[in-house]
């Protein structure tokens, strides 16, 4: 499913009304009815709905909302920002409708009318928020700013219309404040926005409503949000007639003194993510403990130049049992060393199989010069996917943290390109980024991936799903989209080590086919509404 931009997201609607010739009314009359839908399914029986409204379309989406949800019999109390006359073009005449109708319309014009609005919020069953969508452009201040204050004072639950309130479309930031819904009905397609924190945390449960703009006013767009339905077209059928080589062979170089369960946790996220047969190269003095532990996976022992530390002769053994292999993954637990920046070298200049860096490799390589580092990379015959935290982007591109995770897009794109590299840049809300400008968010994935060793099993999954055949920029969106839906299947609480996400992903496989059959195609967030009270 695509995503829009603000600016993106005006053109499809322009088109939509000039060239396909719909008028904007018809668009907006289609955006209250979604809302009106959510309403019915989060509260079935009639009850008490406090619309707040802005300036806009937006606000002119909740003026219709309020009208068909009163035709619908539930109690409506209409509240607005915008005074008597202020509203222009579509709004305009849902609210010359509604006056010439009588019905009751709340005008926010001062701090009386604010305090009326507060104890109004008190009666309410669910508050529906449309008062700023994507064309909030500057931070919300004043009267607007104490009317979504007294909001999220409330202890009604709120439902967004487009967007969170207060939320910025294309960077999900704050502007000053903003709306802190439990539902958000996204109109069209997801913003940018919804996809990104703090917005993606303020938006609550998110779902796509149509409104009668087609999609291919979006093909063009490079970004989009992955879907289960994505996923599934491009796994490889498991036939009845399989073996275990049927699905590709994974060759993982990782492990070092202290790190074992690293390389652990990476060869069984592979067997477990479909792979046939994982065979894992670490230090030879820790098979032994390996093996105790995993009994499916094939250790090949490397040499040591110190305990536990691969030696230079690792990388011809390595090599060597490449051949026979599907795709190379590299890092789990690698010593932060010399030795491993000479071994990743060697790995990337004279390895012919799809590569996935991780971790130590990550660090190595940043033990080179940045030209030279970008040399290495832009050199390589074959894929390489880069799958760094936040941390580690920084230290491979120079920048700040803080500077990265304020625009994780534009920065996971502008460094794919750079290096030629598919870039899964990790965190809440993980961007998948291709060399060719592609872009993926991933709406998978909480608290519960926030421990050691999760890393490790996305690497050892997106491995998987490269030897079994899947592109290696669709394997990346894939194997965030299933590693963070494993973490979703866990009950809410605390208490999670990476291995009990492990022993969920046969679930989440099995989910992932429930989910791409229904209509919905936004994955575990797209899911049906639930009512209010259950």
């Amino acid at each position: 499913m695509k995503v829009l931009t603000a600016a993106a997201m005006r053109e499809a609607d322009r088109r939509t009304m000039e060239e396909l010739g719909l008028p904007g009314i018809v668009l907006m009359e289609c955006a209250a009815m979604r809302t009106v839908e959510a309403v019915i399914a989060l509260l079935p029986s009639p009850a008490r709905v406090l619309v707040a409204a802005g300036p806009g379309n937006n606000g002119g989406d909740g003026l219709a909302a309020a009208r068909l949800l009163q035709q619908a019999g539930y109690s409506i109390s209409l509240w607005t920002t915008v005074p008597p006359q202020g509203y222009r073009g579509d709004a305009a005449i849902n609210y010359e409708f509604l006056r010439h109708s009588n019905f009751a319309v709340n005008h926010i014009l001062d701090h009386g009318a604010l305090e009326r609005f507060r104890t109004e919020l008190e009666r309410a069953d669910l508050v529906v928020d449309a008062l700023f969508g994507t064309g909030l452009d500057r931070p919300v201040e004043g009267l607007p700013a104490g009317v979504i204050e007294a909001i999220n004072e409330g202890i009604a639950p709120v439902l967004a219309v487009d967007l969170p309130s207060g939320v910025e479309a294309d960077s999900g930031k704050v502007m000053g404040v903003a709306v802190q819904a439990r539902w958000t009905v996204c109109l069209a397609f997801p913003k940018p926005g919804l996809l990104q924190h703090p917005g993606a945390g303020l938006a609550g449960e998110v779902t796509v409503g149509a409104i009668n703009i087609p999609s291919f006013l979006a093909a063009a767009e490079s970004a989009a949000v992955t879907t289960a339905a994505r996923i599934l077209k491009q796994l490889p059928p498991r036939l009845q007639d399989s073996h275990k080589g049927s699905f590709g062979r994974v060759l993982i170089a990782a492990g070092s003194l202290g790190m074992s369960g690293a390389a652990v946790l990476a060869s069984a996220s592979a067997l477990r993510g479909g792979a046939g047969l994982v065979y894992l190269a670490a230090p030879a003095s820790l098979c032994p403990t390996i093996e105790a532990q995993l009994g499916e996976v094939i250790t090949v022992p490397l040499p040591e130049c110190a305990p536990g530390v691969i030696g230079p002769e690792g990388a011809a053994i390595i090599l060597e049992r490449s051949r026979g292999c599907d795709a190379l993954a590299a890092g789990p637990g690698l010593a932060p060393v010399e030795e491993t920046a000479v071994l990743i070298e060697q790995l990337l200049r004279r390895a012919a199989l799809p590569m996935v860096l991780d971790a130590g490799a990550l660090t190595a390589l940043t033990l080179f010069p940045e030209k030279e580092r970008g040399a290495l990379l832009r050199g390589v015959g074959q894929s390489v996917v880069l799958t760094p935290h936040p941390g580690e982007m920084a230290a491979l591109t120079g920048l700040d943290t803080g500077k990265i995770q304020q625009n994780r897009p534009a920065t996971a794109g502008r460094y794919a390109r750079e290096w030629e590299s598919v870039l899964l840049l990790k965190g809440a809300g993980t961007i998948c980024a291709s060399p060719r400008g592609e872009i993926c968010f991933n709406p998978t994935g909480g608290p519960a991936l926030a421990t050691a060793g999760t890393g490790d099993l996305l690497t050892g999954l997106l491995a998987s799903l490269i030897a079994q055949g899947v592109a290696p920029f669709e394997a990346a969106a894939a194997a965030a989209y299933i590693h963070g839906l494993a973490g979703d299947l866990l009950p809410p609480g605390r208490g999670y080590k990476a291995g009990d996400i492990l022993e969920r992903f046969p679930e989440a496989f099995q989910r992932l086919c429930e989910e791409a059959k229904t209509a919905s195609p936004w994955g575990p967030f797209h899911r049906r509404l639930g009512p209010v009270r259950s």
